[in-house]
């Protein structure tokens, strides 16, 4: 053996070992003092000098991403390293189509022996027909490890608890329960600030150049001065910079109106870190659980936003009706249509079916109409509705409700109908199966015939089925959904009179507009707006008109209900 080449003397330790043991013995853990005693020891019995230790604490094997093996294959590749000496075969990796690589073809290429104490691997002899084997057994011990932990991961998120480790930004792990949140009293500020300047319809740019004015530190950055945990490090070396990505969450998360939700991602394989989100139907929600950050309508209007993500047009700014207008007979989003600069009545609004109707093969027409007149009616309707709720108010609520159980009544009639008509054709099809099963044990159908009419009818009722438990889902929701008149008038209340439309008050109250094509007879274009929580509201008023005087047709808003 060389003198002047490395003995490399390899160490590593799991996060579930490390989070099983003393406190007393966190950073570099009791094992990893052990291992290095024990090598050492090895080393100097058996003449291996010039030792150096490579070490991974708290590091899975599954996964071969670790600073301290890469740092030491580096070495190997130099040529720099004549022997690798591990414990076991496991502290090499537990995954074994990377540690046979490792043991049988990089260590090899490299003329670098490697011995595993414990299992009596080494590769300077002609006795390591096993070592493949206990590869195959590391491997299969971290699979079995990785269904144990799943397991009791998903029981704990079936329970509301935390399986992380890791809170909201904004909050903080109550000492005396860890399955409860507290507010930060440091970064819950920064949450509502989040909210408050996204709602008021500020550009991603703009909350982040605020963010980084204040100095407020990005979520990575605080987490590692107050933790000091390296794999928080990297967001250390940019602390004011908020990510785009970090900043939606935070906006989506319905933590931050005190509820709990568990199993929101899953891991694709025990072999990889990359997860994925799971559908809402596999989440696990809890209501009520800790102090919420943000209110109820201050977050849904950021929703409206966000499944909308208002982007800035030409001249870099978002448009106050980005995600509210939509065509009325092919239910596209209205793009803008900018004008000359010095004639900002010319801006308009089209259909965006018509305007990429060369591309989408769309026979939709124009609906247009200009900007300066939808914001007049818009106002002027918005008025009306304020002065209408706040002046009779218990006959707002009344007519909402009726219409309300009414629409109820039409839904649960017509889902109630499919849904029956839905089991009927599964009892039927139940029937047939049965049915083919008698003819084919009998001769009667070849199996050939048997397995074509099973897979039809398989799949028409697995089709039904899915169907079936759509319709009763939605016939538990119409039953216990009202209109939430209350909601809309405290929003009412806010407001003493509007005298001009801004983004926040905009989203506030609406929810679409939707915008009908001119009827050119009548010279009149009819607009519905539908508000948030009640729909659209008739005060039983004359519908609001405007005349524009470049095109001299009438335009009406009819705000009724039908």
């Amino acid at each position: 053996m060389k003198q002047e080449k490395i003995t490399a003397l390899y160490c590593r330790l799991s996060q579930e070992d490390l989070q099983a043991m003393d406190s007393s013995l966190q950073g570099e853990s009791g094992s990893i003092q052990n291992q290095k005693l024990i090598l050492q020891k090895y080393a100097d019995e058996h003449c291996f000098f010039n030792t150096r230790f490579f070490i991974d604490d708290g590091i899975s094997g599954v996964s071969f991403e670790r600073e301290g093996l890469q740092a030491m294959l580096r070495e190997v590749e130099a040529g720099n390293v004549a022997t690798v000496i591990t414990k076991d075969l496991s502290r090499l990796g537990r995954n074994y189509l990377k540690t046979g690589e490792l043991i049988e073809i990089i260590f090899p290429e490299y003329e670098v022996r490697y011995i595993a104490i414990n299992d009596g691997v080494d590769t300077a002899r002609e006795d390591n027909e096993f070592t493949p084997l206990r590869n195959w057994f590391n491997e299969f011990y971290a699979r079995d490890t990785s269904k144990k932990i799943r397991a009791v991961k998903q029981a704990k998120a079936q329970k509301g608890e935390r399986v992380n480790g890791e809170c909201p930004y904004g909050y903080i792990i109550d000492s005396s329960d860890k399955n409860h949140l507290l507010i930060d009293p440091e970064t819950a500020p920064n949450v509502r600030k989040i909210f408050e300047l996204y709602t008021k319809g500020l550009r991603m740019c703009e909350i982040q150049k605020w963010l980084s004015d204040n100095e407020v530190l990005t979520a990575g950055a605080l987490r590692y001065q107050r933790t000091g945990l390296e794999r928080y490090k990297n967001g250390a070396s940019v602390p004011y910079t908020w990510a785009d990505r970090t900043i939606y969450d935070i906006l989506t998360r319905q933590e931050y109106l005190g509820h709990t939700v568990t199993n929101k991602t899953y891991k694709v394989s025990y072999k990889s870190k990359k997860t994925k989100k799971n559908p809402e139907e596999k989440r696990y929600f809890f209501p009520n659980t800790h102090e919420a950050i943000v209110d109820e309508a201050t977050f849904e209007l950021a929703q409206k936003r966000v499944a909308t993500r208002n982007r800035p047009n030409a001249v870099d700014e978002i448009d106050i009706f980005s995600g509210l207008l939509f065509c009325a007979d092919c239910n596209k989003k209205m793009g803008l249509q900018r004008g000359a600069k010095t004639l900002p009545r010319k801006h308009a609004y089209l259909c965006s079916a018509y305007r990429n109707r060369a591309r989408m093969g769309s026979v939709c027409t124009t609906h247009y109409i200009r900007k300066s007149v939808i914001l007049d009616l818009v106002l002027a309707d918005l008025r009306r509705v304020l002065t209408y709720v706040k002046e009779h108010e218990q006959k707002f609520i009344a007519t909402i409700n009726e219409y309300g159980e009414k629409e109820t009544r039409q839904v649960l009639t017509q889902s109630r109908r499919e849904l029956d008509k839905a089991w009927v054709r599964i009892n039927e099809l139940d029937t047939i199966f049965r049915k083919l099963y008698e003819d084919n044990a009998l001769g009667k159908l070849s199996d050939q015939q048997f397995t074509t009419l099973a897979t039809n009818y398989e799949e028409e009722k697995n089709t039904l089925t899915k169907r079936a438990v759509i319709l009763e889902n939605e016939l538990t929701t119409v039953s216990e959904r009202k209109a939430d008149t209350k909601r809309f008038i405290q929003l009412v209340g806010k407001y003493s009179d509007i005298q001009e439309l801004d983004y926040e008050i905009l989203h506030e109250f609406i929810d679409r507009i939707l915008i009908h094509e001119l009827d050119r007879e009548a010279k009149t274009r009819k607009i519905e707006i539908f508000y948030s929580f009640v729909g659209q509201v008739n005060s039983g008023d004359k519908p609001t008109e405007d005349v524009t005087r470049l095109r001299k047709e009438m335009i009406d808003v009819k705000s009724y209900v039908i």
